[in-house]
C-alpha cells in the first residue's frame, strides 16, 4: 500500500484518553467462549474481514491473534488461505479447531498468551520457520489487551513480518467510544486507546503504517456502531 498514511474521521468528536488497568481477564473470555454467550456472536464474517481479503493477493497466509469464535479465521481459509490462528481461551482453541476439522477448512488453532514473553518468541520462531507471506490480522483485540499484552502482539508482527512483504492489519475501538452503547456489556476489560498511541508502537519496532481510518459506520453490530480505528502497517528489512 507504499508510505503514504491515508487519515479519515467520520465522526466529530474529540478522542478522550482513559488510562485503565485490570487483572488478567483469560477466565472472563474462556467461560465466554465455552459457554452460550459465544452464540451471540454473529457466524458471518465481520466487515473488517472482508476489507482484509479485498487487500490480500492471493497466496498470502493470515495468522489471526485473539480469534475468539473463528469466524474471520474461517472466512479466510473459506477464501483458499492458510489460517493460523492463536487465542489464550482454551475453548476458543478447541471450538476453532472443531469446526475446522468439520468443514474440511485448512486452519490451525493453538494457544498464545500475549502476556508470556517466551510464548510469543516460541510463536514467531515457529511462524518464521517456515518461508510465506503472510498478514498478522487482529480485530477487536488491541482494545482488550493491557499495555504489555499490546506490546508483545507489535513485537509478534514485527518478528513475523520483518522484511517478508506482509502487512499487520488492527481493528479496535477508540478513545471516542468510550461511554457508547455496548451490546456484550461493560463487564470485562477494554482500553480506549489513542490510535496515535498505537502506531508509535508500531514506529518504534521499525514499523511503517500505510493506512489509517478513524470513525462510525465500519464495524456495525445490530444497534451498536461504535467508533473504530483500522491500521495497516509494514516492516520493512532494517529498520528496527
Amino acid at each position: 500500500m507504499g508510505d503514504i498514511v491515508q487519515q479519515f474521521d467520520h465522526c466529530s468528536e474529540e478522542p478522550t484518553i482513559v488510562p485503565t488497568t485490570a487483572p488478567r481477564h483469560h477466565d472472563y473470555w474462556n467461560g465466554f467462549y465455552a459457554g452460550a454467550d459465544r452464540d451471540r456472536v454473529p457466524e458471518e464474517p465481520s466487515a473488517f474481514a472482508e476489507w482484509v481479503d479485498q487487500q490480500l493477493p492471493a497466496g498470502h497466509e493470515v495468522v489471526e491473534i485473539g480469534f475468539g469464535t473463528a469466524r474471520d479465521s474461517l472466512y479466510f481459509a473459506r477464501t483458499g488461505r492458510q489460517v493460523h490462528g492463536f487465542d489464550f481461551a482454551e475453548s476458543a482453541v478447541a471450538n476453532g479447531n472443531a469446526l475446522a476439522r468439520s468443514r474440511g477448512l485448512s486452519s490451525e488453532f493453538a494457544l498464545l498468551d500475549l502476556y508470556d514473553d517466551e510464548a510469543v518468541t516460541r510463536v514467531a520462531a515457529t511462524l518464521t520457520a517456515t518461508p510465506a507471506v503472510r498478514a498478522v490480522y487482529g480485530r477487536f483485540l488491541v482494545h482488550s489487551l493491557e499495555d504489555a499484552g499490546r506490546a508483545n502482539l507489535i513485537r509478534l508482527a514485527a518478528s513475523v513480518l520483518r522484511g517478508g512483504g506482509g502487512e499487520l492489519f488492527l481493528e479496535f475501538r477508540t478513545g471516542k467510544d468510550l461511554g457508547q452503547e455496548h451490546l456484550f456489556g461493560d463487564d470485562h476489560f477494554r482500553q480506549f486507546i489513542d490510535p496515535m498511541v498505537v502506531e508509535l508502537e508500531i514506529e518504534d519496532l521499525g514499523g511503517a503504517v500505510t493506512y489509517r481510518e478513524e470513525g462510525c459506520g465500519l464495524a456495525v453490530y445490530k444497534t451498536e456502531d461504535p467508533h473504530v480505528a483500522r491500521i495497516v502497517a509494514h516492516f520493512p528489512e532494517g529498520r528496527h
